[in-house]
């Protein structure tokens, strides 16, 4: 019998392990959402592989390179270590294309790109998964139906202390299993509905019962009645709790974002494509907690239609245009500060002193107040100039 294949907690990474609302191409940028080390390490410590996956659209539209993608998540790892030594990340997938992207090499409608599941999938695959024990754990609706068509449980994040990503206030088309504000109560959810032991615990024998399964790549099946499946007498399966209702605050915080959204006249940061592959709620979830592996839909399907679409050009330069709009509002760094003000007024105070000590000597002992006191005022143009410094 071929050895279990191990289940994953997929992360989003911006607006869920990452604090950003938009695109993040500076890696000294990096802010960790509050337990994000300790959800990473606990996910690992009930047996799940940790993936991180996210649509990098910025690459596309030429914000900066794949190679600047890769540096976050270089930096995003060295923090996980550093705030909790078991929070490893056993893979990171990015999608770079964007249908209307600028530039040329990633413009196209790929698989990869969320909604679609195409990069679990590619993890899946990479890593040997079990998709049908795994779980999603996303700020955005894109999130939700990614995991949903490749089989997975999902858990909608939504942390009020984080400002919403455009993407975030995008309508959904998939209900969640669970909605949560906080990563500890996502993996505290996952960790009363889950079937994984944990890892220092011995697995239970299989059941004469228990079937294998198959060979195949992305979106195996059970050839047979697997043991989960399997009449027997050990405990029932708890069933998965009912999604938390928002509060008061969160609809009053999705609402003024949602407003703000309209006024620019974009409600996604990452608005599906028009022609993509769209995957319809399907029923309730199974009493064990997980859904049954459905069939990716074929690429050729006709999606549902939107009663308002837009060209993929034009949400690209809706888009754009919110980025400058966000760059217009960030204060740049300014040179200018009263520390140096100060001292350039010292400095000219000490020049003049000198330049009179010069013309008029006098006495000695004029002379050597006069040094002295310019002096003074040098020794308060350094300290001036190191004071702004250091601002």
């Amino acid at each position: 019998m071929p050895p279990m294949r191990r289940p994953a907690v997929f992360f989003d990474r911006d607006n869920t392990l990452i604090a950003n609302d938009g695109y993040l191409g500076d890696a000294s940028r990096v802010q960790l959402v509050e337990g994000a080390a300790d959800a990473v390490a606990k996910a690992r410590d009930l047996g799940y592989a940790a993936v991180v996956f996210s649509n990098q659209s910025g690459v596309a539209r030429g914000y900066f390179p794949e190679e600047a993608v890769h540096a976050v998540n270089a930096r995003l790892d060295e923090m996980l270590a550093d705030a909790n030594s078991k929070a490893i990340i056993d893979r990171h997938e990015f999608c770079p294309f964007h249908p209307g992207a600028s530039i040329e090499e990633y413009r196209q409608d790929s698989h990869l790109r969320k909604p679609r599941p195409g990069m679990i999938h590619q993890a899946a695959e990479a890593l040997a998964l079990d998709l049908t024990r795994s779980w999603v754990i996303g700020d955005a609706p894109r999130d939700i139906e990614a995991g949903h068509a490749a089989g997975c449980r999902t858990i909608l994040f939504m942390d009020p202390k984080l400002k919403a990503s455009p993407a975030a206030l995008a309508e959904k088309q998939v209900e969640p299993d669970y909605i949560c504000s906080t990563l500890k109560e996502a993996l505290d959810f996952i960790e009363r509905n889950s079937e994984v032991p944990r890892v220092e615990e011995e697995p239970h024998p299989p059941s004469p019962l228990a079937g294998e399964f198959s060979a195949g790549g992305e979106g195996e099946e059970l050839t047979t009645q697997s043991r989960d499946d399997a009449p027997s007498t050990s405990p029932p399966t708890p069933k998965p709790e009912t999604p938390r209702p928002l509060t008061s605050i969160e609809k009053l915080r999705l609402k003024g974002e949602a407003q703000q959204a309209v006024v620019i006249g974009l409600t996604s940061a990452e608005p599906t494509p028009p022609d993509s592959t769209r995957f319809p709620p399907t029923p309730n979830p199974l009493p064990s907690g997980g859904r049954e592996p459905e069939k990716e839909v074929p690429a050729s399907a006709s999606p549902p239609t939107s009663p308002v679409t837009s060209t993929p050009k034009l949400e690209s330069l809706a888009l754009d245009i919110l980025h400058e709009l966000r760059r217009r509002h960030e204060q740049p760094q300014q040179d200018f500060s009263v520390s140096k003000l100060l001292a350039g007024v010292t400095q000219v105070i000490v020049l003049a002193m000198l330049f009179v000590a010069f013309l008029n000597p006098g006495t000695a002992s004029t002379l050597q107040s006069i040094l002295l006191l310019a002096l003074t005022f040098q020794a308060m143009t350094i300290a001036l100039l190191i004071m702004g410094r250091q601002r």
